[in-house]
């Protein structure tokens, strides 16, 4: 996540408190807020004097980071898409049978977002906020994201193991099943994370006609993972 070590949270207020910060830990500290209050207010009801009083720094000290709180939010989307996909093609890394690639893919996603909910929430509702240049970057980068899903279901198509008429749409019905952690999962709820990140391995394998004993495979290579 964004937040850095340096900002204390008040669980009932919500407010930061925050000593003298230098370098990097301000830079962290006006991710954190700017992160809490994109998601709580809404990028364009925060203002920069919003983020820098909860960031416990005077307002002119964020403009030596950031130009604009545009420059602020195209930062927390960048860095949330470049994780995820440092996370994912890792793990697709680990198998050689594209359904395991496929099923180790979904599994980082929903852990990702599982972890991340606040931020996953950020990088989706306010694309709508940026500006065209800005805007068209992320949406690159998801499109781009979005084809590794795609040619991990063709690929398996073509090996046998999965069925699918249209590896495009199956892997943007996957990708919104997934992402959709981000909005439900409770890490006090019944199920923990691992389990719910299997559950959708179960899911997305079983919707593209996977063989039962494959699914079973790809759940205990997961559980191995973790």
């Amino acid at each position: 996540m964004v937040a850095g070590a340096a900002v204390t949270v008040d669980p009932g207020s919500g407010h930061r408190r925050a000593g003298g910060r230098r370098g990097p830990e301000t830079r962290e500290a006006i991710h954190a807020a700017a992160l809490e209050l994109f998601a709580r207010l809404g990028y364009h009801a925060t203002s920069m004097r919003a983020i820098a009083a909860a960031a416990g720094i005077q307002p002119a000290a964020i403009y030596h980071w950031y130009r604009s709180k545009e420059a602020i939010l195209v930062g927390l989307q960048d860095e949330f898409m470049a994780d995820l996909t440092a996370k994912v093609t890792a793990a697709i890394a680990e198998h050689e049978r594209p359904a395991l690639k496929l099923a180790a893919a979904v599994r980082e996603h929903v852990v990702f977002h599982g972890l991340h909910r606040r931020a996953a929430f950020v990088t989706d509702s306010e694309i709508r906020a940026l500006t065209e240049v800005p805007r068209r970057a992320l949406v690159a980068k998801r499109d781009s994201y979005q084809k590794m899903f795609g040619e991990l279901i063709r690929e398996g198509i073509r090996d046998g193991s999965l069925r699918s008429s249209n590896a495009r749409v199956a892997s943007y019905a996957i990708l919104l099943q997934c992402t959709g952690v981000a909005l439900w999962f409770d890490p006090e709820g019944p199920l923990g994370l691992d389990e719910v990140a299997g559950i959708h391995v179960e899911l997305v394998l079983g919707s593209l006609g996977a063989a039962p004993e494959l699914i079973a495979t790809a759940l205990a290579r997961g559980n191995d993972a973790r």
